[in-house]
């Protein structure tokens, strides 16, 4: 084989045996029989472009995701939209959380966990139905509690001094005196009573764009919101804080906008890992557009107002019983079992998301104790939040350089010195190179050929895949 068009073809005919057995042999034969530039380049990039495996997308919510009144609720609505169930479900979750309040909550340790939740549903602009999902949610807390939709459900985030001040304590200021010229402390805002908010955005990439501004400080804002104790802005200019707030956000967004406006930054300062994740899409079609019945809203209402009423009828901690207990000393280790690069990241809440799930499906058991099965629940909707970030970020590490590699290497193997030249055109210093290889070697990702030569031996770097599949390079 001497032409290029002669080479093409070859490496067609491998693609079509290799759902065959004999597809292997073929790929040894077809490598040591085609001259030396199109064994290193076009048989190498044809294989890794074939052997990069596709990431699922994520499984359906098990069973027990749909435990009790939240079950109800979403196989209710089901039939009459085109929404994803995870969607209704973990709308339905948020929204019931929020309003909910700071009345009940858990406790591990000196930490204290309540009910609100932040959701990100990740799918298409349109056909994912994101929104769609949110109409259910809006119209059922609509009928039980109408100023509730009015004054503490907002749409959209503009700034972290935005937040603080639709729930601001009140401001108190020294005042002079006009007569006695001396300072006095006095009222000059009465502050919101109420701290619950649930926040609505239907363009999430929107608060990333604007995290990235200079000053911007709607990161830290959403952290302590999340974290629930106080908000507090550190600039001088604006006084305003929040004790004890209460605030729940449901974000939607694009997979391709999170790859691209989700910076390393937001990744690992603990932004990332307060939402729980979940991919969506349209779950069937509707031309017609059904109406739900004012029948299934009512039984929902009903029960809902009757979980409102027993929660203000027993404030205050939520225990595990015992079986509870012994079954979270098995799954604490796994849930806190440490994961690298970006899906380690965003995934390292992981217990701290379980328990207030928990805490919920207890809620909506009004069970004044969380039982094994509401743990079980929980994890339900966890172990789906993973399997959407591995679907979003795949195999990414985190870190720019790695992930460089990772993708030069899986094109062909490469010397260190020729990843330094070629895929970052000599401009990271090749110490940081030399860290990042060690990385990847450490975590099974890389692995180091040694070629030997007429002068010294010569290091070639491969994927751990491409080494499985070839062995060494001279076969």
């Amino acid at each position: 084989m001497e032409t290029k068009a002669e080479v093409l073809k070859a490496i067609r005919e491998f693609k079509e045996k290799t759902a065959k057995k004999e597809g292997v042999a073929f790929l040894q034969s077809l490598i040591t029989s085609l001259p030396q530039q199109y064994q290193e380049n076009n048989i190498q990039q044809d294989y890794a472009n074939d052997i990069e495996e596709a990431i699922p997308w994520p499984e359906d919510l098990p069973e027990e995701a749909y435990h009790g009144l939240i079950g109800e609720i979403v196989r209710a609505i089901e039939p009459y939209t085109e929404a994803d169930n995870v969607a209704l479900l973990m709308s339905f979750l948020t929204a019931i959380g929020n309003y909910i309040g700071k009345d009940i909550y858990t406790k591990v340790a000196a930490d204290t966990h309540g009910t609100n939740i932040f959701t990100l549903l990740i799918g298409d602009t349109a056909k994912a139905r994101k929104g769609t999902s949110l109409g259910p949610v809006r119209e059922v807390f609509r009928r039980i509690d109408e100023e509730y939709i009015k004054t503490k459900n907002v749409e959209g985030l503009a700034s972290g001094e935005g937040l603080i001040w639709a729930i601001r304590d009140p401001i108190v200021e020294y005042v002079k005196d006009k007569k006695t010229g001396e300072f006095k402390k006095e009222v000059v805002d009465l502050g919101v009573e109420d701290k619950r908010l649930l926040v609505t955005e239907s363009e999430f990439a929107t608060i990333l764009k604007r995290m990235q501004r200079e000053g911007n400080i709607l990161s830290p804002i959403i952290r302590q919101a999340w974290d629930g104790y106080k908000i507090q802005s550190l600039s001088k200019n604006n006084p305003a804080i929040v004790t004890e707030p209460h605030v729940s956000i449901i974000g939607h967004i694009t997979v391709e906008e999170l790859r691209n406006h989700l910076r390393n930054v937001e990744l690992f300062n603990g932004f990332a890992n307060r939402f729980i994740w979940q991919c969506v899409r349209r779950s069937k079609l509707l031309p017609e557009g059904p109406v739900v019945p004012d029948a299934v809203y009512n039984e929902i209402i009903q029960k809902l107002v009757d979980v409102f009423k027993w929660v203000k009828e027993n404030k205050g901690e939520i225990y595990r019983d015992d079986e509870a207990t012994e079954f979270w000393k098995v799954v604490y280790p796994m849930l806190t079992e440490g994961k690298d690069g970006t899906i380690g990241a965003i995934t390292s809440r992981a217990e701290a998301q379980v328990l207030r799930l928990s805490l919920l499906y207890a809620i909506l058991d009004k069970s004044k104790v969380i039982k094994r099965r509401h743990i079980e629940s929980a994890i339900a909707i966890w172990q789906r939040s993973e399997q959407s970030v591995e679907f979003v970020f795949g195999d990414k590490t985190g870190d720019t350089i790695q992930d460089s590699i990772m993708e030069a290497l899986k094109q062909k193997p490469m010397t260190q010195t020729e990843i330094y030249r070629n895929v970052f055109n000599s401009n990271v210093q090749a110490t940081k190179i030399k860290e990042a290889l060690q990385k990847l070697s450490a975590k099974g990702k890389v692995t180091c050929i040694v070629e030997q030569t007429k002068t010294k031996p010569k290091k070639i770097w491969v994927t751990v895949e491409w080494a499985k599949k070839y062995g060494n390079l001279k076969q």
